[in-house]
């Protein structure tokens, strides 16, 4: 055979969708996660507090037995937007946090440390396409963990209630999951950002734990000494309570603190945050690597 047939012929086969490769990184990131026991049992154990809250309800309906344990039931609480609020989203945001900032930190770093970052750009990935995967992962367990679970309870509320119940508070559902979304995403580009310039995972933990909460020391600082809702704009902890309190319609004195500012401000505040945090995790990913 001549030497010129032998020469180099692109690729000419079928491609593959842009989504599937994403996937791929999704697949591989999640496999991953789920080789620590530690984060398996903790995973587990979110669970925990949607069952317990299911059996409150079925209790609640239960008249026989509130009369059989003497429960005086004019001082039952009633089952709405504070209850939900109190009791499911502050504990699942809490989890949350936890979540990604156990995972968040770790799935970055490896990557840009042992310099295979230009393996992975040099496939049929791009940017977007390897942060998408990446964030999937904290998306998908994120889901799992709060809106997914609050389902059944908002329509087994709406079972036992009767009476239009599930109709009347059918933004509760909606409230749920936008609320989770934002956090979520929020947080986990954050935590990507982070990851990216901090390597080591234990540093990059602690730094975006200071991230957020001397954020939130600052704010308060500012709030205390110069009023307005100026301070609350690098407080993330002050705008998830006002879209919160917003999204599940409850009343302003249901807690003990809520910050004075607007649900626009709020919103403003995590999509800036999502923005820079996603320019900064951008920069630091490259198909080569600098040598200095």
């Amino acid at each position: 055979m001549a030497i010129f047939q032998k020469a180099y012929q692109g690729y000419s086969g079928p491609l593959t969708k842009p989504m599937d490769r994403t996937f791929v990184i999704f697949r591989y990131a999640l496999a991953d996660v789920f080789q620590s026991r530690l984060f398996s049992a903790f995973f587990a154990v979110c669970f925990l507090l949607p069952i317990l809250l299911m059996c409150f309800i079925y209790v609640f309906y239960n008249l026989e037995f509130l009369v059989q344990m003497e429960v005086d039931i004019e001082e039952l609480t009633e089952i709405d937007g504070s209850f939900f609020l109190l009791t499911m989203q502050y504990p699942q945001n809490f989890m949350l946090f936890v979540m990604i900032m156990a995972l968040g930190p770790a799935m970055i770093s490896p990557d840009i440390r042992n310099n295979a970052m230009p393996l992975f750009l040099s496939r049929p990935i791009n940017k977007p396409g390897y942060i998408l995967g990446k964030l999937l992962v904290l998306l998908f367990l994120g889901s799992l963990v709060s809106w997914v679970p609050a389902l059944p309870l908002f329509f087994w509320q709406g079972y036992l209630a009767g009476g239009g119940w599930l109709g009347d508070n059918l933004h509760l559902i909606f409230a749920s999951i936008v609320t989770s979304f934002i956090w979520i995403v929020s947080l986990s580009l954050l935590s990507f950002a982070v990851s990216a310039w901090v390597q080591w995972k234990a540093v990059a933990r602690l730094v975006f734990f200071g991230i957020l909460f001397f954020g939130s020391a600052f704010g308060g600082v500012v709030t205390e000494i110069f009023g307005g809702s100026g301070g609350h704009m690098v407080n993330i902890f002050a705008g998830i309570e006002v879209i919160m309190r917003d999204l599940y319609r409850v009343d302003s004195n249901l807690l003990d603190w809520l910050a004075d500012m607007k649900v626009s401000y709020a919103l403003l505040q995590f999509f800036l945050l999502s923005m820079i945090s996603l320019l900064v995790l951008t920069r630091r990913i490259r198909a080569f690597q600098v040598v200095s």
